[in-house]
This record gives C-alpha cells, structure tokens and sequence, in this order.
C-alpha cells in the first residue's frame, strides 16, 4: 500500500514523535486490511453501495488506538507496560476482565490505569457498565499493586483535549463527562496522556496526523 509520506512535516523533526508516527502508519495498514464492507441486504449500502463499514472501521481503529498508546509507553524512557488485554480471574467470581491500557512510571511509582474510548457519547446501558468495571478494576489494582499510587480513569483519545465539547451543539459530551465523574471516574484526554509520558506532542501535531491518516484509510478503501 502506498503510505502517506510524512518526511515533509516540521513537528517530525521530534525523533521520538517521528518513531511515534511511524508506527503508527504501520498499524494503520494492518487496521485497513481487517475493515469490512457494507453489503447488500442493508440501507447503507442501499445507499451508497459498497463501502467501509462505518462501525467496522471504528471497532478496528479502537484497537489501533490500544496498540499505538502501548507503542508510545514502550518507547519512553523509565515507563513500562503492565499486564493488559482479557485478565483471567480477576472479574467477579473469577470470571475474566478486559484492561485496555495499564502501565507504570518507574521513578515516581505510579501505576496508570485508563480504559481507552475513542466515542464517549455512550448510550444508556454502556455508559453505567463502563463506569462500574472502571470502578470495580481501581479496586482490584490497588490490592494487586501495594507499593505504587493509582491513577486510574477513562481516556477519551478522539479529542486533544475537552474544548470541542464546550462547543454549542457538542455539549450532549460534557453531560457524558459529568455522569462518570459523578461516579469517581476522572475522564481525560490525548493532552494529558503525553503530558504523563512527556512527548512533546501539542494539539496542532495531534490534529494534523490523524487527519493524514484519514487520508491513507480514504485512499486504500476507495
């Protein structure tokens, strides 16, 4: 597939944001090859034929997020990743636990917990389940790592930070906010995530990067 050339972009003059980037572009060709196609039988494609499906490419490109915010932690000094991904016998009754995203910051003894979303306007029923397993996990990474403080949350990464939000029309996100914070979950966002590892990343870098890879996701499924 032939990739965006980003060698043209200033910000990449970062080494570490370059290594970032990249990688980034080589999850994005194995996220496109998994994205399915509307087919016939549904009035999308009724609409508009054969195309990406909307909530495929969003499945897909949550768990490029996953991937890319792991790449980024495993890539900065004095930062590790902790055991993620379906955890067996931690749930209720031993059942297993999905942890999107648990690393440590080895000089200050932190251990970071965050459940990554790209959309926070959640409906009715999972917006109270994330809260809740969100809650349920703090407790169970507090007893499982004694010596470290916890901050734990939910990353909300579609955004650089919660200003579109408190845009009129966009508000409906801010209520979103306010329920889980309400129920003792801190939601942050993209911002915040770099500011931990200390990347020197800002919101025009964020922006512009993933608006060029909507660009190679248009181009490979066109």
């Amino acid at each position: 597939m032939n990739i965006y050339n980003f060698t043209e972009d200033k910000y990449l003059d970062k080494p570490m944001n370059k290594q970032l980037y990249d990688k980034g572009l080589l999850l994005v060709e194995d996220a496109i090859k998994e994205i399915t196609y509307t087919k016939p039988g549904s009035l999308i494609h009724l609409l508009h034929g054969r195309i990406p499906s909307t909530h495929s490419s969003s499945v897909k490109f949550g768990k490029w997020g996953e991937k890319w915010f792991v790449y980024a932690v495993e890539s900065t000094p004095n930062f590790s990743m902790l055991p993620h991904g379906v955890l067996k016998g931690i749930g209720e009754d031993g059942k297993s636990k999905d942890i999107d995203f648990l690393f440590r910051d080895d000089i200050n003894m932190i251990v970071y917990y965050r459940e990554l979303k790209g959309n926070i306007n959640l409906d009715t029923e999972k917006l109270p389940a994330t809260h809740i397993k969100i809650n349920y996990l703090k407790e169970y990474l507090e007893i499982e790592y004694p010596n470290y403080s916890l901050n734990s949350g939910l990353l909300n990464w579609s955004v650089w930070d919660r200003k579109p939000y408190e845009e009129k029309g966009n508000r409906q996100f801010l209520n979103k906010i306010k329920t889980f914070e309400n129920s003792g979950v801190t939601v942050t966002h993209a911002s915040e995530m770099f500011e931990i590892l200390g990347m020197d990343v800002n919101e025009e870098d964020y922006y512009q990067y993933f608006n060029k890879i909507g660009k190679v996701i248009v181009e490979a499924t066109n």
